[in-house]
């Protein structure tokens, strides 16, 4: 398609409908239900959603922490629960619910990355953006559950959005907001604590130099900052040095004694040099040549961004760079000039965090898509003002890339391998053993030895309340209740299935791995499958007709 048909306006709002329907309607289709049922991550957010709503508290019973306990030697980022905390104080829980958020912002940040295209750039190099975006293979997946570290990326680009629309309106207020949403990203991934003060002390500089704003409104700017993220910044010194867990009012900034993160720095690895090249083969291998990371995150032989984006990328790069480095420029021109320097930097502080964040994966890279997806665009709209029969032929192939990953993701055996990985089953098989209200249920993964997976996942798909599995529910409660029995005494946990039945036996309903079904004796247990995994009731529980 030519650059000068998009002239035409009909056209143009045709194609922004037409490629608007399609972020849309590839993103909820099967929302909720697929991929099913739910990822431990994700069961981790609902549950610490749930205490605070109910409690105040996370799952362990820390008071509104900046930062979750969760896993123990991991962590949970505390930004995305909090966002689920909200709607389930109006809406209740569900599967739905624990992915919105994500949805919301993703498509949220479909429609920012085109603005800023648009009012920083040209109108018809918005819509490719807006294209590119709507069929990128990351965005799209990432969008569909609601892994907590993804919330990171729609924050910046609402940092981004309002910092490039402040210098364009001259207006301090948009600053302000910029660098609240700055802030805030701070609380939605580790990474984080590398990323940003790299990225805005280099776009301070900037600024300061630019004398866009007054060295006051810079100070203000750097307040608020430091207002807002106050709290998660002293955590990290509180965990580096061992210090007290320290509370401000309901607020609290805990210490992790059974931390395993500040291993993921590389200055603070044992052999820095070997790990430092490490990463840079990681890096390398995830963002240059897009190999496959995991299953939630890509598809084989798909990619994060497809695989023919990587020409388009460097163009990209190269003529923002140029855009960039242009000297005496004014007005309009001046403004594109700064935009794309910060644009750059962006990029510029999702590299250096690769490279100081040890053996990063797509995730960890997650902040590194919304520019790159970016400059990959404008090196497709260079290339389509240069040679329009050669734009068609990009177009195209993108057009088969993307109907090549719809069918792999959503219709293929891919659908199964993803499911797998979610736990496909589980809920059912876990409500049909908590049905019996009077008798123990005992859980487990058996291919995963973590108890705490299996844990969260239970209090999670169960909607187990904080007061039940904390022990705070007192007797009148628990006999009004469905529960039957105290938390401790009705779910065990356990890795060792034939150890479990040894100590149980027909004692108790058994939830497992479907692999593990064949373990029963189906003289006496009724085994039940559903997904991945199976139920074991045994047959002295099932009334006799």
């Amino acid at each position: 398609m030519s650059i000068k048909l998009l002239n035409n306006k009909i056209v143009f709002y045709i194609l922004v409908v037409f490629f608007a329907a399609v972020a849309v309607v590839v993103r909820v289709h099967d929302f909720g239900s697929y991929p099913a049922d739910i990822n431990c991550d994700e069961s981790m957010s609902a549950v610490e959603a749930m205490a605070l709503v109910d409690n105040g508290t996370d799952h362990l019973g820390t008071s509104y922490p900046v930062y979750f306990e969760a896993w123990g030697r991991a962590q949970q980022n505390a930004l995305y629960p909090y966002l689920i905390a909200v709607l389930v104080k109006f809406l209740g829980i569900n599967t739905v619910i624990v992915r919105l958020p994500m949805l919301i912002f993703s498509l949220l940040g479909i429609a920012l990355l085109t603005l800023i295209s648009g009012f920083v750039y040209s109108k018809n190099f918005s819509l490719i953006v807006l294209a590119l975006t709507a069929i990128n293979p990351w965005h799209i997946m990432q969008s569909r559950w609601g892994l907590e570290s993804n919330i990171f990326p729609h924050f910046l680009l609402l940092g981004l959005f309002f910092l490039l629309y402040s210098l364009k309106s001259r207006k301090s207020v948009f600053l302000y907001i910029s660098i609240i949403f700055y802030g805030l990203s701070l609380y939605g991934y580790g990474v984080a604590y590398a990323y940003i003060p790299f990225l805005l002390l280099s776009i301070f500089v900037i600024l300061f130099f630019t004398e866009i704003f007054r060295s006051f409104t810079l100070l203000i700017a750097t307040f608020l900052f430091f207002l807002v993220s106050w709290p998660i910044l002293l955590m990290i010194p509180i965990n580096y040095f061992k210090l007290p867990t320290f509370a401000f009012g309901p607020i609290t900034m805990q210490l992790f004694e059974k931390t395993t993160r500040l291993s993921d720095f590389v200055f603070l690895s044992k052999d820095i040099n070997d790990q430092f090249f490490n990463n840079v083969r990681y890096l390398w291998n995830i963002i240059m040549l897009q190999k496959m990371d995991v299953w939630w995150n890509q598809l084989p032989a798909i990619g994060t961004m497809y695989k023919i984006s990587l020409p388009f990328s460097v163009i990209g790069i190269v003529k923002i760079a140029q855009l960039a480095m242009n000297k005496n420029e004014e007005g309009e021109t001046n403004y594109r000039k700064i935009c794309s320097a910060i644009l750059l930097i962006n990029l510029a502080a999702s590299l250096f965090t690769g490279l100081i964040i040890n053996n990063v994966n797509v995730t960890r890279m997650n902040h590194i898509y919304y520019p790159l997806i970016l400059v990959t665009a404008y090196g497709i709209y260079w290339v389509f003002s240069k040679n329009h029969y050669f734009g068609i032929f990009i177009s195209l192939s993108y057009g088969v890339y993307f109907s090549f990953f719809c069918y792999r993701y959503f219709y293929s055996e891919d659908r199964t391998f993803i499911n797998y990985t979610y736990d496909q089953g589980l809920e059912k098989t876990l409500q049909q053993a908590n049905s019996y209200q009077k008798e123990l249920c005992i859980s487990t993964h058996q291919y995963r030895n973590d108890f705490k997976i299996t844990e969260i996942n239970t209090l999670y798909l169960l909607k187990l309340p904080y007061s039940y599995y904390s022990g705070e529910m007192n007797e009148d409660e628990l006999k009004s209740s469905s529960y039957g029995l105290p938390y401790q005494e009705k779910f065990h946990y356990f890795s060792e299935l034939e150890a479990a039945i040894k100590t149980y036996d027909d004692q108790c309903v058994y939830v497992v791995n479907i692999r593990d079904r064949e373990v029963f004796d189906k003289n006496r247990f009724i085994i039940k499958n559903e997904g991945y995994f199976s139920v074991a009731v045994p047959n002295s529980w099932i009334p006799v007709e």
